[in-house]
């Protein structure tokens, strides 16, 4: 049986539409199948300090029905282009998204898995079991962590970000609450008095379930700012000064936005955020995935590009992807229904003589079951890659060709 079915025998038995058994049991209309390994949401860094990029992924145990075994998987790089074997850490159980950063001070990052249920789900209840597994880095030990802790959130939260946000000099931890009728996201501010525990979180209102999240400051004023994705539209919170936020900002899109980066795309020193939308897959249909990037083209305004990818567009990671210095974009595609078909990478090179504006997508075949993705340098030549959750995955860029990159191969 393929990755890509697995995966979507995974989300039926997760809503409760069947039942799954490990292969020699069942019966009376279960599905049967071997247990296997999936993997989620990833996170690049050099977790060690020696210079090298590793990467994180979480992973999950499936052998029965939900809720299943958690896990993040660390690969060290400890040679150019050699990733040891998988340290792994256990979670909350089914970990979807990653982030990372340190959490309580010491210098270190530090990771965080999040879980949106962790109980079986019910049909006709709003899911309300989620949280986020914290794991610090052991001091003692560098790229290595300590056992997870996990916080409780509630609801059912599908990303996380950490920086600070309250002017504090400590970092804080956001959670993004994809239940529609919650319609929020969680800030956690950081216990002051015992670094790396937080305070009852504040609940900011985004009027709909939130599945992205990104802090980056946007109006350049040195603190960061909330950037979330509601549906089909993204909303900005502005940190004041004084400490809080502004009244939420609306930028419309028109599309479902899938997911989210910040960062400044034309080197006019204005942060920029990049979305992606899958289109029409998710409906069984074709057509209609774009990234759209939104341009800071003024403090507080934003201007609009859109540009067509491969269907089920649902990743975005920007970095110089041909060594020219200027910012690129690669976008990662996963059609659930296509279960003969791979996951692809678009990828958009910028203009070097026109800024904002990018030469034809190139779409490169990707793992079968990729659905994140991210920037790095992966074999420690100097030149970014990019890098896959599924396996984890990389796809090299070459040496003789700068914006080219060699076909999908596993990571170790």
């Amino acid at each position: 049986m393929n990755k890509k079915l697995r995966r979507i025998l995974l989300a039926l038995a997760s809503v409760g539409v069947l039942t799954i058994n490990a292969c020699g049991g069942g019966g009376g209309g279960d599905y049967e199948i071997t247990p296997f390994w999936t993997q989620s949401g990833m996170v690049l860094g050099d977790f060690n300090g020696d210079g090298r990029l590793d990467v994180a992924v979480a992973n999950t145990y499936i052998s029965g029905p939900p809720p299943h075994p958690g896990y993040v998987d660390v690969f060290l790089q400890t040679a150019a282009g050699r990733f040891d074997a998988p340290v792994q850490y256990a979670a909350g159980p089914d970990p979807w998204a990653l982030a990372a950063g340190d959490l309580n001070g010491d210098g270190l990052i530090d990771l965080v898995a999040v879980t949106p249920r962790n109980g079986p789900a019910q049909l006709n209840v709003i899911g309300d079991s989620g949280g986020v597994s914290i794991l610090r880095q052991d001091g003692a030990h560098r790229g290595q962590f300590l056992g997870s802790q996990w916080l409780a959130t509630g609801g059912g939260p599908q990303s996380a970000a950490v920086a600070d946000l309250n002017a504090d000099g400590a970092a804080d931890l956001l959670v993004a609450d994809a239940i529609t009728v919650n319609g929020r996201v969680l800030l956690y501010q950081q216990n002051r008095s015992l670094a790396g525990t937080f305070l009852p979180p504040i609940a900011l209102l985004t009027g709909g379930g939130s599945v992205a999240v990104v802090l980056k400051d946007l109006n350049g004023d040195g603190l960061n700012d909330m950037v979330v994705s509601v549906y089909d539209r993204i909303i900005a919170f502005y940190q004041r000064p004084g400490g809080g936020f502004d009244a939420p900002v609306t930028l419309a899109t028109g599309q479902t936005i899938s997911s989210l980066a910040v960062a400044d795309i034309d080197g006019d020193g204005r942060a920029d955020i990049v979305a992606t939308s899958a289109g029409n897959a998710p409906s069984g249909g074709t057509g209609g995935a774009s990234v759209i990037i939104l341009r800071q083209v003024s403090a507080g305004s934003f201007q609009a590009t859109t540009i067509a990818v491969a269907d089920g567009a649902v990743g975005v990671a920007v970095g110089d992807l041909n060594g020219d210095g200027i910012a690129d974009i690669a976008v990662v595609s996963l059609v659930y229904q296509s279960l003969s078909k791979p996951s692809y990478v678009t990828v958009l090179l910028q203009s070097g003589t026109d800024r904002g504006q990018f030469r034809a997508p190139v779409v490169y075949e990707g793992p079968y079951s990729g659905n994140f993705i991210g920037i790095g340098d992966a074999n420690g030549d100097g030149r970014n890659d990019i890098i896959l959750n599924d396996g984890p995955s990389v796809l090299l860029q070459r040496v003789s060709a700068p914006g080219t990159f060699d076909p999908v191969r596993p990571l170790r």
